[in-house]
C-alpha cells in the first residue's frame, strides 16, 4: 500500500479526493480537526504554522497537496497568502522531507506570478517555487471555477452555481477554457496524473475536464 500525504482533505476537492482514494492506500491527512475515520485514514493533527517541526510516522511516496481559501474567508491580504503560498511550500517541503519526490497540487486558471490580482498572483508565485524544486513527478491543476456542495457554503459561489446552467452554452470556443468543473472531476484528474512515475506539467482546465 502506497504512503500518501494529504493537504486540505477537509475541503471541497479533498474530500472527494480521499472518497476517490477507498481503502487501497495508507492516508495521511494533515488536519486542524479531523474528519471522519477510517482504518486506513490517520488524522494528524498539526499546526500548519509549524510544518516545519511536523515529523510523520512513515516515509511518503505521493503527496496531494488540496490546500486553498480566499481573500475574504482569509480576513486579510496577508492571512490569503499564509495560507495559499505559505503553507503550500511548507507542505512540500514536509513531503520532500520524508522522501516524497511526487506532488500533484492545486492551482488555479490564469495562474501567474506578474499578475496584477492577488489571488492569481500568489498561485502564479507557489507554482514557479515549486517548478524550482526538482519534483521527479510534479503535476500542478489549473482548475475553473470549482462546482460542488462546500462546507460551510460561500454565498458567492451559491449563486454563480445556480446561474451557471444558463451561462455554459455561451461558453465556446476560446471561452470553453472558462468552464465550470465539479470538485470531483478534479480530484478524478489528481488520481490519474498522480499514476506517473515522472514528468513535470501544467495541466489546464480544458484538459481536467476531459481526464
Amino acid at each position: 500500500m502506497s504512503q500518501i500525504l494529504i493537504a486540505g482533505a477537509t475541503g471541497l476537492i479533498g474530500r472527494e479526493l480521499v472518497r476517490q482514494l477507498g481503502t487501497e492506500h495508507e492516508l495521511t491527512l494533515l488536519c486542524r480537526t479531523p474528519g471522519e475515520p477510517a482504518p486506513n485514514r490517520r488524522w494528524l493533527s498539526v499546526d500548519f504554522d509549524r510544518l516545519d517541526e511536523v515529523a510523520l510516522p512513515a516515509p511518503v511516496d505521493l503527496a496531494f497537496c488540496c490546500l486553498g481559501t480566499t481573500r475574504k474567508d482569509a480576513g486579510s491580504d496577508a492571512a490569503f497568502r499564509r495560507v495559499d503560498h505559505d503553507y503550500v511550500l511548507a507542505f512540500a517541503a514536509l513531503a520532500r522531507r520524508h522522501g516524497c519526490r511526487r506532488l500533484i497540487t492545486i492551482s488555479s486558471l490564469g495562474a501567474n506570478a506578474r499578475a496584477s490580482a492577488l489571488y492569481l498572483r500568489t498561485k502564479g508565485e507557489v507554482e514557479q517555487a515549486l517548478l524550482t524544486q526538482g519534483w521527479q513527478r510534479l503535476a500542478i491543476l489549473r482548475p475553473a471555477m470549482l462546482l460542488g456542495h462546500r462546507q460551510p457554503p460561500r454565498t458567492s459561489e451559491q449563486v454563480i452555481q445556480a446561474i451557471y446552467p444558463l451561462i455554459r452554452p455561451l461558453l465556446q470556443g476560446p471561452l470553453r477554457r472558462w468552464r465550470a468543473i465539479e470538485a470531483s472531476q478534479v480530484a478524478h484528474a489528481m488520481r490519474v496524473l498522480a499514476e506517473q512515475d515522472e514528468g513535470v506539467e501544467t495541466v489546464e482546465n480544458e484538459r481536467l475536464l476531459v481526464l
